[in-house]
């Protein structure tokens, strides 16, 4: 019988041996295999809560999605859609369209539901320790 997944586990000890398995971004190992478009897609739906920032957003998370896509040559399957393409973490990803809504000036009462939402910062290290410091968290 052919294993068709690897635990988490699994993938840390291969991580630095088999790129596949870690992210583009900040190489450590995919834990949560959730590709950017699936997570393009969830935060796109997201933002049609919030209308105007929505019509403000759509076309740079797309491209942020698409920018992704073309550095994503294997990787690792997504446990949404099975496409092999979730070659940056979840954490990379929501850090970077957190960054991008910060950039454009979204209001903090968005930028406070998008970080309870889609938190992958489970250490509170990261954007959420920078986000708790502003206030946004």
């Amino acid at each position: 019988m052919t294993k068709n997944f690897i635990t988490g586990f699994e993938r840390e000890t291969l991580q630095g041996l088999n790129s596949e398995y870690d992210c583009i971004q900040c190489k450590q190992p995919i834990t949560n295999p959730i590709c950017h478009s699936c997570m393009g897609n969830e935060i796109n739906k997201w933002l049609g809560f919030y209308p105007s920032v929505k019509k403000k957003m759509m076309f740079k998370v797309k491209k942020y999605v698409q920018e992704v896509n073309n550095s994503a040559v294997s990787s690792i399957g997504c446990v949404s859609c099975k496409s092999k393409k979730a070659a940056l973490c979840p954490y990379c990803f929501t850090d970077g369209i957190f960054r991008m809504l910060k950039h454009n000036n979204v209001d903090k009462m968005v930028i406070m539901d998008f970080l309870s939402i889609f938190n992958f910062d489970m250490c509170h290290e990261g954007y959420i320790a920078e986000a708790a410091e502003q206030g946004l968290y």
